[in-house]
């Protein structure tokens, strides 16, 4: 019995080192999801603005988005009020701002839930609602177990899916986080030896590679 006690205390100090590692090293990763975030909204804000019935919701997103320099709480309220109300367009820039605020003043359940509640909104093209998924699972990640995980990315591991890559690298990061090295490290090189894989993400694989050799 005192086997087993030593085992899963030994369990939680290396699942406690992971989380501190990806604390550490975190904001590395999740810079490629802002960068994403702000490419889609870019392109979604250019394909909407189109649509002239559609720039009195384009000026109270941008004056959203001025409020959420000095007051976050106040910018997220104008954001969901934008998600509910607006067209398709605006209402995804708004729960992609909703829900970045909300991980970023530490609403992490909040943010998961404004996250999933773009994935269920069929009236958002389909790379929309997966990038939501993505970026549910990243703000999410430490909170969610394995489990939770890999029914989350699962589905976005397709190879025909736009994220297939960035979905395999979370994954790779769920099982650093969770100890078990070994499996993060073979998923992290599967990643770093894929030829067709984005530069960024085979560069960060191999980088955590050296991190999780060395550490």
């Amino acid at each position: 019995m005192s086997d087993d006690l030593f085992r899963e205390v030994d369990e939680e100090v290396r699942q406690d080192n992971y989380r501190h590692l990806w604390k550490k090293y975190g904001v590395y990763f999740v810079s490629v999801f802002v960068i994403v975030m702000l490419i889609t909204v870019g392109i979604v804000l250019w394909r909407d603005m189109q649509r002239s019935a559609l720039e009195s919701n384009g000026e109270e997103l941008l004056a959203a988005i001025a409020i959420g320099e000095v007051n976050e709480k106040e910018a997220i309220e104008k954001f969901t009020l934008l998600g509910n109300e607006s067209k398709e367009g605006y209402r995804l820039l708004a729960k992609l701002r909703e829900g970045s605020l909300l991980s970023k003043i530490g609403e992490k359940a909040k943010s998961i839930e404004v996250f999933d509640s773009i994935t269920r909104d069929m009236e958002q093209d389909e790379i929309y609602r997966d990038l939501a998924a993505i970026l549910a699972v990243s703000h999410g990640i430490t909170s969610m177990d394995q489990k939770e995980l890999k029914d989350r990315l699962t589905p976005l591991l397709a190879i025909d899916n736009p994220w297939h890559y960035t979905a395999k690298e979370l994954m790779a990061i769920s099982l650093m986080i969770s100890g078990d090295t070994a499996r993060s490290i073979k998923s992290f090189k599967s990643l770093s030896d894929d030829t067709d894989a984005p530069e960024g993400i085979r560069a960060r694989s191999a980088e955590m590679i050296n991190i999780l050799i060395n550490k």
